[in-house]
């Protein structure tokens, strides 16, 4: 993948994510950015900062293909993108079948772990339930969320 790549890559999801927050209320694309930063590579990290441009951003599916990345990055992205009605065990099957996917998706989890962005969750219930998909993904992903993390997840 050339350089240009990854330079179009974090301009096409700084545009899919204007505006957009996160649920501590932070800009989305700082989220992105932090994954990113999280994995080795320019593939990983175009699929990082493009892995919630879909399902959390204004991006579709056919625009990821119009945008002319490289095959294993729209296929990495598209594997970490959960459809509609979706259960939790197809999407992580989906992502531990794409290496590419699932070295993004534990930086996504490491990411999503942080202690600060727990603490800043809206109320204990959220939180409670977030840890719990959190540790199933990760489970799913043959992992715990603690091994993952480099530490324990309260």
């Amino acid at each position: 993948m050339a350089h240009g790549d990854l330079d179009h890559a974090i301009l096409i999801a700084s545009r899919a994510y204007q505006g957009r927050t996160d649920r501590q209320g932070e800009p989305y694309v700082a989220h992105a950015i932090r994954v990113m930063l999280d994995v080795e590579g320019d593939e990983a990290r175009a699929v990082a900062i493009l892995h919630d441009a879909i399902e959390w951003g204004s991006l579709s599916a056919s625009g990821l293909l119009g945008e002319h990345f490289p095959p294993p990055v729209v296929e990495a992205v598209d594997a970490m993108t959960r459809r509609e009605d979706e259960p939790l065990e197809a999407w992580m099957a989906r992502i531990l079948a794409c290496d590419l996917a699932l070295e993004v998706k534990l930086a996504d989890l490491r990411d999503n772990a942080q202690q600060w962005r727990l603490d800043a969750m809206p109320d204990a219930a959220t939180r409670e339930e977030v840890l719990r998909k959190y540790r199933r993904s990760a489970e799913l992903l043959g992992t715990t969320l603690e091994a993952i993390c480099g530490r324990a997840v309260e």
